[in-house]
């Protein structure tokens, strides 16, 4: 999270907050920066700045479980040094484990669920003024999104959560556990909030949700969908890109691509997770598709937007995966042509339908090791020849600021959510500029302004 100037820093209300996982974790810690400023917090950039830390949690896999486990385990130190530094663990981790936490990391005061963002400046001042600890694991508290609109610093890029939780249950996954059913906010308070975002600076909104193709179905008076949403928040003035993730292949409709037709805001890329190209896998994953479904969804997409690019998500060794199922799944990644995919070895995760049904983690280590290598390396090559292929092109970047490995150089990322890099001493956070392609390696394009 951003610092808050040291000037104005109160040592007795400085808050830290560190983030693992996914987008709407970010986006999740940003409300609960909110709420934390809006109860007089500064947020600072360093744990040994705060008088009250939090980690925020994943529970995806167990490296992330495993990753906040150790950041823990560094906070113990100044807790020892600093008894009244009050210490919380937030999100899926919380929701999952519960008063679990608190017998491995008994200096922990605050296990707080994926729905107390928003109520833990509350339970800070609780714990400072009782001394007991909280566990807040339930599903009954509302996420106010508003508050996350007082966080404090404006954005160039934002994310704006549509809905929550995901009702498909595939067997490998958490989410449900930890997230809940689907909710979906109404598509007028959505709106609003992308308004007044890009009223405060912002160019570039990507809407939020587990399964955001399903987004609207419980909503009253009437059902909405995805498409309305995107047309409807494409329709702001001001707004200069618009992305949506994660998508799910069982749910996505015609209009989806409609609209990318239509939508010279919505950017032409789709974060479209297949998990394996095997149908007995998926089968057994319950993804709802198969892999003729999946090809024919790739293919429509391009049909629609040919300059259109794809990330993909990919478990290797799933309960029962032959290496003939393997081999569909290194076939399904040429097909796809993804530019970026999000390649895991499956591990067996508590509270996990795969876990209830018994479904055995019989891959051995040493195979999954063998074929995750292997599809990294194709998909290395992918995604090398993607990029290549804009070598000589002039592209439109908008600026991120300086590059993460050399601040000599400024990072942005084009339509197709690729990463440029161009030399210069210019600050280019926040600005749309063209930059001609030079070179390209599997993780970035590199150019020079144009």
């Amino acid at each position: 999270m951003p610092a808050t100037p040291a000037a104005r820093h109160d040592p007795a209300r400085g808050a830290y907050i560190y983030t693992i996982g996914c987008q709407m974790n970010e986006l999740d810690s940003e409300l609960a920066a909110g709420t934390m400023r809006g109860a007089g917090w500064d947020i600072v950039d360093a744990p040994g700045r705060a008088a009250a830390i939090f980690v925020n949690t994943c529970s995806v896999r167990e490296k992330a479980e495993d990753k906040a486990y150790s950041f823990l385990g560094r906070m113990k130190m100044l807790k020892r040094q600093r008894p009244e530094l009050v210490i919380g663990v937030l999100g899926c981790m919380a929701q999952k484990e519960g008063a679990l936490i608190f017998r491995r990391a008994p200096y922990v005061d605050i296990v707080a669920g994926t729905a107390h963002f928003t109520r833990i400046d509350d339970y800070v001042r609780q714990v400072r003024e009782t001394g007991q600890r909280i566990l807040a694991t339930g599903r009954d508290e509302e996420v106010k999104t508003e508050k996350r609109l007082k966080a404090g610093e404006l954005r160039h890029s934002a994310f704006v959560a549509v809905m929550r939780g995901c009702d498909h249950h595939c067997t490998y996954c958490v989410v449900p556990n930890t997230r809940g059913s689907e909710i979906s906010r109404p598509l007028e308070e959505i709106v609003e909030e992308c308004r007044i975002l890009v009223g405060e600076g912002a160019q570039e909104i990507t809407l939020l949700g587990q399964n955001i193709d399903s987004y609207g179905k419980r909503l009253t008076p009437r059902r909405r969908t995805l498409a309305e949403l995107l047309y409807a928040a494409a329709d702001i003035k001001g707004l200069k890109r618009l992305r949506f993730v994660t998508s799910h292949p069982s749910d996505i409709k015609p209009e989806l691509f409609q609209a990318f037709r239509d939508l010279p805001s919505l950017m032409p890329y789709l974060h479209i997770p297949a998990q394996s190209g095997s149908n007995e896998v998926l089968r057994r994953m319950r993804r709802g598709y198969t892999f003729e479904r999946y090809v024919e969804l790739i293919e429509a997409a391009r049909s629609a937007v040919p300059d259109i690019a794809f990330a993909g998500d990919t478990i290797v060794g799933f309960s029962g995966e032959t290496e003939q199922d393997f081999e569909r799944t290194l076939e399904l990644h040429r097909l796809a042509r993804y530019q970026t995919s999000y390649i895991f070895m499956y591990s067996q995760r508590a509270f996990t339908p795969a876990v209830e049904q018994g479904l055995p983690d019989d891959v051995p280590a040493e195979v999954k090791n063998r074929r995750c290598n292997e599809l990294m390396a194709l998909q290395r090559e992918i995604s090398r020849a993607e990029n290549q292929k804009r070598v000589g092109q002039v592209v439109e970047v908008l600026g991120n600021g300086p590059s993460e490995r050399d601040p000599a150089r400024q990072q942005g990322r084009n339509p197709q959510h690729q990463v440029v890099i161009v030399e210069t001493q210019k600050d280019l956070k926040g600005r749309f500029y063209n930059v001609e392609i030079t070179g390209a390696s599997e993780a970035a394009l590199y150019g020079r302004l144009a």
